[in-house]
């Protein structure tokens, strides 16, 4: 049986929340599966979490999953439109 599979990894920006003067937003991981073989197609979707972007009266910053501070330049290179999200905060 001959079997195809791809992968497609995409890290965006969701949802903004505000809580009191401290506004997040997440940035998540979305991976999608797929494969076809002779007798079967199958899919599969993940979103998991990849950083955390703070704005409070300290300024912005940004920590990634294991809480540990990641450069706002290497999201901004990774995560298409983030630039315009960060303006609307």
């Amino acid at each position: 049986m001959l079997e195809r599979t791809r992968h497609t990894e995409t890290v965006r920006a969701g949802t903004p929340v505000t809580h009191g003067a401290v506004m997040l937003l997440p940035i998540e991981r979305v991976v999608l599966h797929s494969g076809r073989g002779n007798t079967r197609v199958w899919f599969s979707a993940i979103k998991e979490p990849y950083a955390l972007i703070v704005r409070d009266a300290g300024g912005l910053w940004a920590i990634d999953t294991d809480a540990a501070a990641v450069s706002l330049e290497a999201l901004r290179q990774r995560v298409p439109g983030l630039d315009t999200v960060l303006a609307a905060m």
